[in-house]
């Protein structure tokens, strides 16, 4: 009996199964496959409302706002801009001070607000005390000549440097109360003297030598000479932070007087600013 019934039970579910994959009149599907299809059919209407409501967006809503991109060329550009060389020139004058070119040379300075540095000679000083005060007086720099400027004495050893760089010193302090430790050896000579150089470090002394020769003190250097000397000179870039241009006012440098007016002009021209050796 229980076998009879498990047949029937079979046979009616292979019934229901084989008619629900099968159709009905008309060629719509019925059973499993009706339901198969409803369940698609639900998610393709799903997929169509989906794309309705997105093509009913506004383009406008769907822009991002995307910051500009930084140009590397102008950072670049930016980061590596050249500082600006700050120019600056030290107008020095050697041999002083002179009767007759030492004034003018003050009265130009003047003229155009400029201050220099005068490094003296002992022996002209003691002549000249009055214009050693001038100097001063108008807001200029001293610096030590030695006192005579004699290249037997002064170079004949280290000691006879440094004592006609004292005997000067003192006839200085005399005058006007200062005692300057600047000092430029006549001639340039102790620039590459290493013994002389270290004894008058030693000593306490600065030794200052000078990046532009006027060579003024050439026999026969005309006006125009000196001039075009320091012009050809000046354009070279390394000394524009510090440039110290050697000139003379001692007897025989009236040309010098004369130069002197075209050759701060030019130096203005071309940016540069005026200070005194300290």
């Amino acid at each position: 009996m229980k076998f009879k019934l498990s047949i029937l039970i079979t046979l009616a579910v292979f019934m229901i199964t084989a008619q629900g994959c099968g159709s009905l009149s008309g060629g719509k599907q019925t059973g499993i496959g009706y339901l198969l299809d409803q369940a698609s059919g639900a998610r393709q209407a799903q997929q169509v409302q989906e794309i309705q409501q997105i093509q009913q967006i506004q383009p406008e809503s769907l822009k991002v706002s995307v910051p500009a991109a930084a140009d590397p060329s102008k950072e670049q550009a930016e980061g590596q801009q050249t500082p600006r060389i700050q120019k600056k020139v030290y107008l020095t004058f050697d041999d002083g001070p002179d009767n007759i070119n030492t004034p003018m040379v003050l009265d130009i300075l003047d003229s155009y607000g400029i201050k220099a540095t005068f490094f003296v000679i002992g022996t002209n000083v003691e002549k000249k005390p009055a214009l050693l005060k001038d100097i001063i007086e108008r807001g200029h720099a001293l610096g030590n000549h030695t006192y005579n400027h004699r290249y037997d004495d002064i170079y004949a050893g280290v000691n006879g440097f440094l004592q006609s760089i004292r005997i000067n010193e003192e006839l200085i302090f005399r005058i006007v109360g200062q005692r300057p430790k600047l000092v430029r050896d006549p001639g340039g000579e102790v620039r590459n003297n290493e013994v002389f150089k270290q004894a008058l470090t030693a000593a306490g002394y600065r030794l200052v030598n000078w990046d532009v020769d006027s060579y003024d003190s050439r026999k026969n250097s005309a006006e125009t000479d000196i001039v075009e000397n320091i012009r050809r000179q000046i354009s070279k870039e390394r000394l524009w932070p510090g440039m110290i241009v050697l000139l003379h006012d001692g007897k025989g440098h009236m040309n010098t007087v004369r130069a002197l007016p075209t050759v701060i002009e030019m130096l203005k021209n071309e940016g540069f600013e005026f200070e005194v050796v300290k």
